[in-house]
């Protein structure tokens, strides 16, 4: 079973929004489990956080806002 892809607000490290980005969260039963959902960017699986009525990716000091690709839309 696959997670169907989300459209997450893109945070610079100090909070401003960059824009929004669509990606699939690698932990597919997140909603029945009351996770958040995680996010693989820049090789790594990262944790969203809560932002406003949805989520957010919070980028690190010096890295750059992910690309929207094909597959996950």
């Amino acid at each position: 079973m696959s997670a169907r892809p989300i459209e997450v607000t893109v945070l610079s490290a100090v909070g401003e929004p960059l824009g929004t980005w669509t990606g699939t969260p690698t932990n597919a039963l997140w909603r029945a489990t009351r996770q958040t959902p995680r996010l693989t960017v820049s090789g790594a699986t990262r944790p969203c956080e809560r932002h406003g009525e949805g989520w957010a990716l919070r980028l690190r000091e010096g890295e750059r806002p992910p690309k929207n690709n094909g597959r996950a839309r």
